[in-house]
């Protein structure tokens, strides 16, 4: 029976990406465990795999710590499970991982070492001493990993010139897969997208553009709040969803702007695909993204995303499925958020466009059997 490790830092990623690969593999008569700072104690990890192991790790991938208790422990889970593979996600896990298996690597009978990066922390538009710091320490982790997985054009030829990773050994695989038939249009019944725009307080001729984000600087909400500003429309309401460390910040500067009536704050919801289906438009405004979830799952959705020039969202929307606008361009954004309102015709087209290539480059089915593919691929090589 073949065997595998998922490694994450924390156990949210586990559930929200990696249990339908769990469920594959597992399907397919492998053996599947996880680890994560407090995997052992998520209850909707139950029933997804067949053994899960904690680890601390600390904020810092370099800390004596994770470099020496953390690194060991790790050392000996793996080396207790005899795994094939170990597919390691999420930088500080990812990093420390690999630099505890660092001595088995290239080894016989050692487990392949598989790391998806969901977007590198060095990236076009960043200031140059953060990328050369980002990249020397993936370029020294790259040298511990037999197959380094890039989900964005830019990170796959950002990989490739790492030149600590064979070149052949880095791959593309577009995101983690978007469930297509639950985010369908008409998946949600038409009154319980109702319930949702009555729930968020929006009326029946109001225009929905929803953020789905966590609310912390990276997502850069201020830049959506000085386009919906520009936004002359009144039909237009913008809708934060989700949590984060800019919460009451951004409360508070809501009102202080004086948008209180058109800016909704719906927290955090594990209804999405309802939200999707009671909004006319998702925006997104990261600093940085890797392959944007929310996204994707707009596309599949059938509804246009505005968002800005950013690695990760402009991917994916291309140049039909939505409007993208420079990276820091509020004024454009506020356009393309007009554009979207005034001409729904335009709008579902483009809806539609997305709807296309979410099925056909996205999905859930799709993803999961490129990785199953470089899995078989993998295991080859181990033999």
């Amino acid at each position: 029976m073949p065997s595998a490790l998922f490694v994450t830092t924390v156990p949210i990623t586990l559930e929200a990406f990696l249990t339908p690969f769990a469920d594959h593999f597992r399907a397919e008569g492998w053996r599947v465990d996880a680890l994560a700072n407090g995997a052992t104690t998520h209850p909707s990890l139950d029933g997804h795999f067949d053994q899960r192991f904690d680890v601390a790790w600390s904020r810092n991938p370099l800390s004596p710590g994770n470099l020496l208790g953390t690194a060991a422990k790790v050392r000996n889970i793996v080396a207790t499970g005899g795994y094939d593979i170990v597919h390691v996600h999420t930088p500080i896990a990812s990093f420390v991982t690999r630099y505890a298996l660092r001595e088995l690597h290239e080894q016989p009978g050692a487990p392949v070492v598989i790391y998806t990066a969901h977007g590198f922390h060095f990236y076009s538009g960043q200031n140059p001493l953060s990328n050369a710091l980002y990249r020397t320490v993936e370029r020294s982790a790259a040298a511990w990993t037999d197959y380094l997985v890039t989900i964005n054009r830019e990170d796959f030829a950002a990989a490739q010139a790492l030149g600590t990773i064979a070149p052949e050994r880095v791959r593309y695989i577009p995101g983690i897969g978007v469930d297509t038939e639950r985010f369908a249009p008409g998946a949600v019944l038409a009154e319980d997208a109702a319930a949702v725009r009555a729930d968020l307080g929006l009326a029946e001729s109001d225009v929905a553009v929803t953020m789905v984000a966590e609310l912390s600087r990276v997502k850069r909400h201020d830049l959506a709040l000085d386009a919906i500003k520009r936004v002359t429309d009144p039909r237009v309401r913008l809708v934060f969803v989700g949590d984060g460390p800019l919460n009451g910040h951004l409360r508070e500067w809501v009102f202080s702007l004086g948008l209180s009536e058109r800016v909704t704050f719906a927290g955090y919801r594990r209804d999405v695909p309802a939200v999707l289906a009671a909004s006319d438009a998702l925006l997104l405004t990261s600093e940085r993204e890797g392959l944007n979830r929310s996204v994707l799952e707009a596309m599949a959705s059938g509804i246009p995303v505005i968002g800005t020039e950013t690695r990760g969202i402009a991917d994916a929307v291309g140049t039909d499925a939505g409007w993208i606008v420079g990276h820091d361009d509020s004024a454009s954004l506020a356009a393309a958020i007009e554009a979207a309102a005034s001409d729904p015709a335009e709008a579902e087209r483009r809806g539609a466009a997305g709807r296309s290539r979410a099925c056909s480059e996205f999905a859930l089915d799709i993803i999961v059997a490129a990785y199953d593919g470089l899995y078989h691929e993998a295991l080859a090589q181990r033999l």
